[in-house]
This record gives C-alpha cells, structure tokens and sequence, in this order.
C-alpha cells in the first residue's frame, strides 16, 4: 500500500508541470548612465496606477533651470480657478525686458502686450525667458512668491530664489532655484494628474506641454515606439544641468507615469546629456514596461 502511494505521488510530479518562477524585471543602471558623463544624475519616477516608485539621488538636490516654467504655469491655472485674474487679462510688454532666448515675446511685442493665455504658452511650449519673468513678477510678485505658493501645494523642498537668466547658474553647493527629483515629482504629479488643478487647467497644460518641440532629444526620445506619449519640459543650465520633467502614457490605457530628470555637475555636451535622459527612460521603460 505503501509503495502504490509513493508511485502514485511520483506519477502526480511526472504529469504536472514544475511552477517557473518569475523573473525579476532588470534593475535600471542609472550610475552607469551618469559614469558615462562624468556628472550626477537625479531621477524619480511615480507609477499613478500602482503607486511603486523608482528613483536614483532621489533626495539631492538639483538645479531646475527651466522646468521650474511648468510649476510656474501651474501657479498661473490656480490664480485663474480662484477669480484672482482670467486667461484673458492683459499683461503690458516692455523692450527692456527683453532677455536671451525671447521667440514668444518677441513675436507678441509688437503690439504692446499679451494675455496671461499667451504668456503661459510662451513659457511652456517655447520656453520663453522674458515671458517667464513677467509671469513671475504679475502672478508671484517675485520668484520668492512662487516658493511660497508651491509650500502651500505642501511642497516643502522646491524654491526659486532668482529671475531669468541668473536662475540658470547652478553653482557648486548653492540651494537656491533647486528642487529634488522626488519632491518635483510629487508636486507636478499633484498638479497634473491629481486634484492641485482642475481637469479642464490640466487638459490646457498638457496641450502646451505636448505641444513643446523642446524635448525631442529627451525622455520622448527613451521611449520604443509611437504607442508611448511623453508630454514634458526641458531646461538647460550651467554646469551640465540639462533636465526633463513631465508625464509618460504607456500604451494600452494603462495609468501615466511622472517622470523627473535633473543633471548637474558634468563637463559633456548638451546632445551628449539628452542622450542621458534618453537613456534612462528608456531603462524606466524596461523595468516597468
């Protein structure tokens, strides 16, 4: 009887097949991406559908440059949801406000001054400097203002401290214009995605961030075909801060991403520097794709 059960047993393993185990999806190398520019990379990337989080110098600080303009906009939406202006409120332009990098405003002074609509346009799809400065001083009264405006979205890491150009400066050890890839990250998923705005300010800041030719280089460039959308904002800086912030749809329906990459402290190119950002999305998708 005793034999006839141990057969028995070993005729069960030999029809049912053996349980594989699953195989762990690969870790992203993002040291490796960042030894192979000689800088820091920061990364923090926020799966809205599970929660899981991904993230390399998550907490160190980084120069924004740039991206700062899409929490900016973001900041020009809530004034609008509150009645403290309108899309439609007119802002006068000056000639001596006219700064490097100026495509937007300098298509709009000609006629003496544009719409907070414009303004917004101009800083997140063109990246306009003069335009961001102007924003700052209408909606914020000063950079400092945006700081305190983002403490109140219980962001607690993030700070500007200075206008168009000098923003861009990143000197070595200097916190000022900084934020960190997990704070940015939480903040813009707040923004965009959660309840920081409503659906309609979030449906108009996606279309300008789409709209942006800005980061073609960038995240949009990491990912493996058409059926991925990024939506995002650059910003370029001294001292190798070449950076992208913003949200990536993976295909089939499946719940977005928020996506922040900050760099500082190397020598390379800026092309060289996109092809980081490139690289690690495109290691984010590997692991989570």
């Amino acid at each position: 009887m005793q034999r006839r059960t141990h057969l028995s047993l070993l005729a069960g393993l030999a029809v049912a097949p053996l349980a594989t185990p699953a195989l762990a999806a690969p870790q992203p190398d993002f040291a490796a991406l960042e030894r192979s520019v000689q800088g820091r990379l920061g990364f923090f990337a926020i799966d809205t559908g599970s929660g899981r989080t991904l993230g390399h110098r998550a907490d160190e600080r980084f120069s924004m440059a740039s991206t700062f303009k899409i929490l900016l906009a973001a900041r020009v939406a809530q004034g609008v949801e509150g009645g403290r202006w309108t899309w439609d409120d007119e802002v006068s332009l000056h000639k001596s406000e006219r700064i490097a990098h100026s495509p937007a405003f300098d298509r709009l002074l000609p006629r003496g001054r544009a719409t907070l609509a414009q303004l917004v346009q101009g800083i997140v799809v063109e990246s306009d400097n003069p335009c961001a400065n102007i924003l700052l001083r209408h909606c914020c009264d000063s950079p400092a203002g945006l700081t305190m405006w983002l403490r109140q979205q219980g962001d607690e890491v993030t700070r500007l401290d200075r206008w168009e150009l000098d923003l861009n400066e990143n000197a070595p050890g200097d916190p000022r214009d900084t934020s960190s890839p997990r704070a940015f990250a939480k903040t813009l998923g707040h923004l965009l995605l959660a309840d920081g705005l409503t659906r309609s300010n979030q449906a108009r800041l996606w279309a300008d961030l789409q709209a942006s030719q800005t980061g073609l280089k960038r995240l949009r460039a990491g990912v493996p075909d058409a059926g991925w959308r990024v939506i995002d904002k650059t910003g370029t800086g001294y001292r190798g801060a070449v950076n992208d912030v913003g949200l990536v749809f993976p295909p089939d329906g499946r719940s977005p991403w928020v996506v922040v990459a900050l760099q500082s402290d190397s020598r390379a190119s800026t092309d060289a520097l996109s092809v980081v950002l490139a690289g690690a999305m495109a290691e984010m998708v590997k692991a989570w794709g």
